[in-house]
């Protein structure tokens, strides 16, 4: 199962999923008709996905615990990937509540359904945004936890049920990912600093940055999210497959990221080159439209050595690629 699944990580994973030829893959997302949504998307055709692929879709709410509770009975799957949720952090300033609503008691109960139907292996989506303002860099998974949005805050708390399930032994293995500023096809996320830059130079017009554009993020392909989870999933496999082990027994936590800082001037330089404009960024004084959080990149030992996880597209080639 991938919940949100019609999402911009989640047509990614399911993409890669399926034309792996190693799952069937069930997708849950609150988009109304769910598979013309995602059989109509070009880049999915590209993918190769026709509609006789093992694959079956539901339109639901994660908020809905009786619906999502009725579709895992049915479906009976061996592993869950949660990548349903609310993602922008300016809207969980504004709507708390809803993003909580979300992220947390919907995690909640996608985590009872999993456990009500003996789903063994949990991979979690969550965000670099649960370490907030981090100044021992790069960021390591053991950095204390200190969120500056709702969102993040929401995150740290999601994060926090799936490994009580864990440790109660209602899942005998999860995962979860820390994911850094991803980036790639089909992202559309208004306060997104690529799809800015990218909706701006392709109306011909420069790039604007808030403040003085040196404070730096760690951008990462969807290409190589998608790797991670599906990494996991294989990892899980094996330890549910070894006899001699009965589970992963605590939650692993990984940073999904490059472990390369770049400066929102860098991003901007080089989108610029792709899109073959001679043009300066526009800057504007006045409030980080970033937020506080001035320098932030991801220590991916953890998922190199665990994972074997590396990241295969520099930014230069998937902004690209993106872009054309």
């Amino acid at each position: 199962v991938v919940t949100g699944g019609d999402g911009f990580i989640g047509r990614h994973l399911v993409r890669k999923l399926l034309t792996s030829n190693s799952f069937e893959v069930v997708v849950i997302s609150n988009t109304p008709n769910i598979n013309e949504s995602i059989m109509n998307d070009e880049h999915m055709v590209k993918g190769k996905l026709q509609e006789n692929n093992p694959t079956m879709y539901y339109s639901a709410d994660i908020r809905d615990r009786s619906t999502i509770g009725k579709i895992f009975s049915r479906v009976k799957p061996e592993a869950c990937v949660h990548l349903a949720a609310k993602i922008s952090v300016a809207d969980s300033i504004k709507n708390p509540e809803e993003t909580m609503s979300v992220n947390v008691n919907g995690t909640l109960n996608v985590l009872q359904a999993c456990h009500e139907n003996h789903v063994k292996n949990f991979a979690f989506a969550s965000s670099a945004a649960v370490y907030g303002d981090v100044r021992e860099l790069p960021i390591k998974e053991t950095a204390t936890l200190n969120p500056l949005s709702a969102y993040g805050t929401s995150k740290m708390k999601a994060e926090q049920h799936v490994e009580s399930y864990v440790r109660q032994k209602k899942i005998q293995n999860a995962i979860l990912f820390r994911i850094f500023n991803v980036y790639g096809y089909g992202k559309a996320d208004e306060s997104d600093v690529v799809t800015k830059f990218a909706k701006r130079l392709s109306n011909g017009l420069p790039p604007i940055i808030y403040g003085k554009g040196n404070f730096t993020r760690d951008f990462i392909s969807v290409d190589d999210v998608t790797d991670a989870i599906d990494l996991s999933i294989r990892k899980m496999e094996r330890t549910e497959n070894n006899s001699n082990h009965v589970g992963l027994g605590t939650s692993p936590i990984f940073n999904v990221g490059t472990g390369i800082p770049t400066s929102i001037n860098e991003l901007a330089q080089k989108m610029i080159d792709i899109f073959g404009l001679k043009l300066s960024p526009e800057y504007v004084q006045g409030d980080d439209s970033q937020g506080t959080i001035l320098h932030s990149y991801a220590s991916t030992s953890m998922a190199r050595r665990e994972l074997n996880f590396l990241t295969k597209t520099n930014l230069e080639t998937g902004l690209r690629n993106m872009i054309e």
